[in-house]
């Protein structure tokens, strides 16, 4: 026996991270009744993993998102949950952020704003009529709810309500359908970074990426920048696996820093041949996520200068998954268009992370800097053959490469809030999202401080 509740709404969206939140607090700025749907007890998805935010600064230096992204930076800043955004010369920028902090200001801006937020709630059933979605039903804790609105917005990640619904999709890279590796992330304390940089300075061939789009990423600009990410040690890694103490398929050790002094983020899990999308295969994962973390402590403590004496303090509360379903918009964004007109005359959103395919049968990365932003177009949001629902975070329509940008967070959670004020127009003017003006959506985003 479970209770059932019915509850109704204007907006309904499901999935609290990256893509969510933002979509759920514009549409209820704009007074429309939002419900936002969360599986886990908290908000933030990927972002709550210890992962810095990409995208906000391009590879010129030039700021690339504003609006509601920017928001939370500036909300986090004042309870030192981030120190801002820095320049990188292999990532164009990071900036780092307390998992916890966001969690809190996540919650606050939704508060704020007006929606109403229900925790423990995974997506259960889609009921669709004639091609359009107007019911899901969720369950949690014994409960079932059954959420009537008018738009959904699709932020599960995985694009679980879409799937549910008939969308069409493809799985994985395209012609390959092999997916980059999902990623467990953990942090440490007691560690010593000027040991470390030391360490860097009397051993350069074994220190950072050596492509020459990484120059001056070397121990000066680590030193100097609060907010990075060290990629590197791949000698020192393939000592340790000859001597059997590295079995994470992986060739480099990645650590991102913190707003804490005291904490690094760990980014060198790699879990491969799973689809995430599948509760088997990410049990799965979870488990050889839990297994590597152990590995790359003990190799910390016995390889790495500086880390003898690292030791866990938290390990992520859900698997990082790079990628599982893409789904066939009404337009697909496709890497030779990035920079065409109707790019330019479409966007509401824009992504300047770099082309990063994190390989899902070998140990590398194949990196392609981006030189400027490009923009996402409004209906690589709205799905082919299914009315009613916007698509968000990495759900999007997008292809290979194009993908490899657009899937961290700085862009998902700019694509984030063109769907919830897509979503408030649609109700406001009595059409379904795929008759929008686009322009109308575009002149919002930008007096709300967004760039494209």
């Amino acid at each position: 026996m479970h209770r059932r509740i019915s509850k109704e709404y204007e907006v309904a969206v499901i999935g609290g991270g990256p893509g969510g939140i933002p979509a759920a607090i514009a549409a209820a700025r704009r007074g429309r009744k939002t419900v936002l749907v969360e599986r886990n007890a908290f908000l933030g998805g990927a972002a709550t993993s210890g992962l810095g935010i990409l995208g906000y600064i391009d590879r010129q230096g030039n700021k690339a998102l504003g609006g509601i992204a920017q928001e939370f930076i500036d909300r986090l800043k004042e309870i030192h949950g981030s120190i801002g955004h820095y320049r990188c010369p292999v990532h164009n920028s990071i900036t780092p952020l307390n998992p916890d902090a966001f969690k809190i200001v996540a919650l606050e801006m939704c508060l704020e704003a007006g929606v109403d937020v229900i925790f423990n709630q995974e997506l259960y059933d889609v009921k669709a009529e004639n091609g359009r979605v107007t019911e899901v039903s969720t369950y949690g804790k014994c409960t079932e709810y059954f959420i009537k609105a008018k738009v959904f917005v699709d932020a599960t990640g995985d694009g679980d309500l879409a799937y549910m619904a008939g969308a069409k999709f493809v799985s994985g890279q395209d012609e390959t359908g092999i997916m980059q590796p999902s990623t467990l992330m953990f942090s440490v304390s007691g560690y010593d970074l000027d040991r470390f940089l030391d360490y860097a300075e009397k051993h350069p061939e074994d220190f950072g990426i050596k492509e020459e789009y990484a120059h001056g990423y070397d121990p000066d600009f680590f030193r100097s920048t609060p907010g990075h990410c060290f990629i590197g040690l791949t000698e020192m890694i393939r000592k340790a696996r000859a001597n059997g103490d590295f079995e994470v398929p992986r060739n480099q050790f990645i650590y991102i820093t913190t707003p804490d002094k005291d904490r690094l983020s760990i980014n060198t899990t790699r879990i491969l041949n799973i689809d995430a999308s599948e509760a088997d295969q990410l049990s799965d994962g979870l488990i050889e996520g839990y297994r590597q973390i152990h590995v790359l402590l003990r190799f910390m403590n016995k390889y790495v200068p500086g880390f003898e004496d690292a030791r866990l303090v938290e390990i992520a509360p859900t698997l990082g998954i790079r990628e599982t379903r893409h789904f066939k918009g009404v337009h697909t964004l496709t890497r030779d268009e990035m920079y065409s007109d109707y790019v330019k005359e479409n966007a509401i959103a824009q992504s300047a992370y770099n082309i990063d395919i994190h390989s899902g049968t070998q140990i590398h990365i194949d990196l392609t800097p981006v030189s400027k932003p490009f923009g996402i177009p409004y209906l690589c949001l709205v799905p082919e053959t299914l009315d009613g629902v916007l698509l968000s975070g990495r759900t999007i329509s997008v292809d290979t490469a194009t993908y490899a940008s657009a899937r961290v967070m700085g862009p998902c959670i700019a694509v984030g809030e063109a769907a919830g004020e897509a979503a408030a127009i649609a109700i406001e003017e009595g059409k379904d999202v795929r008759d929008l003006d686009v322009q109308e959506i575009r002149k919002r985003l930008r007096e709300n401080g967004n760039l494209f």
